[in-house]
């Protein structure tokens, strides 16, 4: 972005605040001025940022401060000190996204935000098979049909952290990183932390992206939430320090924030996730890697993996297919680079665009010509994680990108076909 177009930009600092008791009651309390004016300042977050923008992250942003001239939180009120020190061990507890962190390294302490966040199984595939019981399975779970204690879940997750979101001045040379990375201590060869996450109860784990960053900010990061050198405090928003007001403002905030991300006519969102149109219809014509081409390729792969069926006796037998799209992605010849860093949540977002456009477009609710029918069954695990069935016709049709495996609560009883052998249990 150029000065000449920031000048246009509304700024967080500036004379009117961006951020107004009205929005803290919610996204179709606030009047379309002040919508307008939000709106301008967020598309020009994300189209500064080098990754997709999340919502809470986009609310970072504009209660935070973020200079689109480069130096990010560089130059905002955040006190480092204030920020939850992290050592990655055995276990970890549970950071949202957004999620502002002090990162113990060995030798200087590393300040990163948490911009992605997607389920790590270990049973996922090198080149996104999964088994149909991690699909929507539940933190904790140990195999089909063993949920776990239920008492204090685990699960393995991989975090994206921006190493480069307060400014140059506190960011990481490229040595040092390849150090970092060479090491192993905390970092992956990718720039991904990958950790045990340990969650206080079930309940905690169901939680929304929303909600647990609102329980994060009220409790972990409670200091830099209600920091007087913020451009607009919660407090001031909704009249007080109660704790009640204060969460029904801040959840009210970030639903106003994902409206307007929602309502820009330059952005498309993938869940949470913000994106620019251009910058989507740049990687649709890049013939590179995970561009267009790679893109259609993995349209075509999830369309046709279930399909056809093996035939048994003259009859076609059901066959279902998981693939989950980050891992995936690893299997594109050139891809590996692209997928360092904040590159990841780039290139798993805008391949999951691309297979929901191709669903919505050249499908009947997910039910293709060639009688396959392709859902979204789990939108957490392994970047995203997409069903094929083949016959699909028999299944009744609903919303194709409603993640069917996160609302499976209990466990389908096996079932003996015609023919005599027994389907594995999944969760349904």
């Amino acid at each position: 972005m150029t000065p000449g177009d920031r000048a246009h930009v509304p700024d967080p600092y500036g004379d009117r605040a961006l951020l107004t008791s009205a929005m803290a009651k919610g996204y179709d309390a606030v009047p379309d001025e002040e919508r307008d004016r939000l709106r301008r300042y967020l598309e020009a977050v994300v189209a500064a940022r080098s990754a997709p923008v999340h919502t809470t992250v986009a609310f970072n942003a504009v209660y935070f401060g973020y200079d689109l001239g480069g130096d990010g939180y560089g130059g905002s009120p955040l006190c480092l000190d204030d920020f939850p020190v992290i050592t990655f061990g055995e276990c970890a507890p549970m950071l949202p996204v957004g999620a502002m962190v002090c990162v113990t390294t060995g030798s200087d302490p590393l300040y990163a935000e948490v911009v992605y966040r997607e389920g790590a199984h270990p049973e996922v595939g090198t080149l996104g098979d999964i088994p149909a019981w991690v699909s929507g399975a539940p933190a904790g779970a140990e195999g089909a049909g063993r949920p776990g204690d239920g008492v204090a879940p685990r699960r393995r997750e991989l975090l994206v952290p921006d190493l480069h979101a307060f400014g140059p001045g506190l960011s990481l040379s490229s040595a040092q990183l390849h150090r970092l990375r060479t090491r192993r201590r905390w970092i992956n060869e990718d720039g991904h932390v990958v950790v045990d996450v340990r969650y206080p109860s079930p309940e905690t784990a169901r939680r929304d992206a929303l909600t647990a960053y609102a329980d994060h900010l009220l409790t972990t990061a409670r200091k830099q939430l209600l920091s007087p050198v913020v451009p607009v405090s919660l407090a001031a928003l909704v009249g007080g320090t109660h704790d009640d007001d204060l969460r029904a403002g801040l959840l009210g905030l970030l639903g106003t924030v994902r409206g307007v991300l929602n309502s820009s006519a330059i952005l498309r969102t993938w869940g949470d996730y913000a994106m620019t149109r251009t910058s989507l219809a740049d990687c649709w014509a890049d013939t590179g890697p995970l561009g267009g081409d790679d893109l259609r390729s993995l349209a075509a792969a999830v369309e046709h993996a279930a399909n056809p069926g093996r035939r048994r006796y003259g009859l076609t037998t059901p066959v279902t297919v998981y693939t989950a799209v980050g891992p995936r992605l690893r299997g594109f010849p050139g891809a590996t680079e692209l997928l360092r860093g904040v590159g990841y949540a780039t290139a798993v977002c805008r391949a999951n665009l691309a297979l929901a456009d191709v669903v919505q477009g050249d499908s009947d609710q997910g039910l293709f010509e060639n009688c396959s029918r392709i859902t979204l069954d789990d939108a957490f695990e392994g970047g995203g994680v997409w069903r094929s069935h083949h016959p699909g016709d028999a299944e009744t049709l609903g919303d194709p990108l409603a993640p069917a495996g996160r609302v499976k609560g209990v466990f389908i009883a096996v079932r003996w076909l015609t023919w005599g052998f027994v389907l594995a249990q999944v969760w349904a």
